[in-house]
């Protein structure tokens, strides 16, 4: 347990924490968060896929929607795209998001919100749902999880061997190429890992991995009926400063298109793959306003002082983790100075 995690366990204990979520309750607050979640365990406990994203239990989302619900005004896009045009936000505001379009979004989040009337938002990633398209970490997991290799010899985008003894430290390698390189073809990358890993993949093995981890369209108007908002995540869930401009335009408005043919609505609101933050200068402002966003969210880039002027492409979030004691994130969320800093947080100081 992290120093402020055991701050926040002597809080709560001492009943600090109860008399400060009981006066946020009761005077406007001077900080917005947003909290952001992935999927859930598989049941059973063997993941297939990358464990790197599930970042809670039912049983602890349900305890967080309980006290969000207690102490906080649950709000979704609407209040968000005003809160970015200036105008206030209700009383001790927070929202819930998810990103990516997981199964169990709909199987397991939307029974516990609708149980307890609260809302979130969705951010769907609309080409993997449509094409049935397996997310390119949750690929690169399986074929890191099937080898029997112990190393493997990459020659695109450039010549590098990557140990496979860490597999945690391996993914995070080949994550970081997709990540971080300039106008990567990403299925010849991915492609090529598997026949280094002498892991078999086709497009019926990605499709039925599909079916059992994504939603479907069906899924997703579900979401939207029960009163849930559906945003962008983009198309592919590409990293948007690795993408040339008619990439990023596909992916900015091809997304919105996408989910307007769907749902019969223009999204909003877009949440960043990798959650980078938008730099003040970034070519992909302009795309935003051109592909006719309102918001853009990162994510674990902290909260949002409700003081000054606000940055409508750069609504910070908070990443919710697997494991967290609901002390620690009633702390992040009554005092925000507590959340565990980033390493472009620390450097800022």
């Amino acid at each position: 347990m992290s120093k402020r995690q055991r701050l926040a366990s002597l809080l709560h204990q001492t009943g600090v924490m109860r008399a400060a979520l009981a006066l946020r309750s009761s005077v406007p607050s001077p900080w917005l968060s947003v909290l952001t979640y992935h999927r859930f365990p598989t049941p059973g406990g063997h993941e297939t896929f990358d464990d790197e994203v599930i970042d809670v239990t039912p049983e602890c989302f349900e305890r967080q929607v309980v006290f969000l619900k207690k102490y906080f005004n649950v709000i979704g896009v609407e209040e968000l795209c005003a809160f970015a045009d200036g105008k206030p936000l209700p009383p001790n505001a927070v929202a819930i998001t998810f990103d990516d379009g997981y199964l169990d979004n709909y199987e397991v989040a939307l029974p516990i919100l609708k149980r307890h009337d609260a809302k979130a938002v969705f951010f769907i990633a609309t080409g993997c749902v449509g094409e049935r398209r397996l997310y390119f970490w949750d690929r690169v997991a399986y074929v890191l999880k099937r080898t029997g290799r112990d190393r493997v010899h990459l020659t695109y985008p450039f010549a590098v061997d990557i140990a496979l003894a860490d597999r945690k430290l391996a993914l995070e390698r080949i994550l970081r190429i997709v990540k971080t390189h300039p106008a990567l073809n990403l299925e010849r990358f991915l492609d090529e890992l598997g026949h280094a890993a002498q892991v078999a993949w086709s497009r019926h093995l990605e499709r039925s991995f599909a079916e059992r981890l994504l939603m479907t369209w069906d899924h997703v108007r579900e979401l939207r009926r029960a009163g849930m908002d559906v945003q962008s995540h983009t198309r592919s869930h590409r990293v948007l400063d690795t993408l040339p401009p008619a990439d990023l335009l596909d992916e900015l408005a091809g997304s919105r298109e996408d989910l307007q043919r769907e749902l019969g609505e223009l999204p909003r609101a877009i949440a960043y793959p990798v959650g980078n933050q938008v730099g003040a200068t970034s070519p992909i402002r302009a795309a935003l306003a051109q592909a006719g966003y309102a918001i853009g969210l990162s994510s674990n880039t902290g909260s949002n002082s409700l003081h000054g002027v606000v940055d409508r492409y750069n609504i910070r979030r908070q990443a919710v983790e697997l494991n967290l004691p609901d002390a620690y994130l009633l702390a992040v969320l009554a005092m925000p100075s507590l959340a565990h800093k980033q390493p472009w947080q620390v450097a800022a100081e």
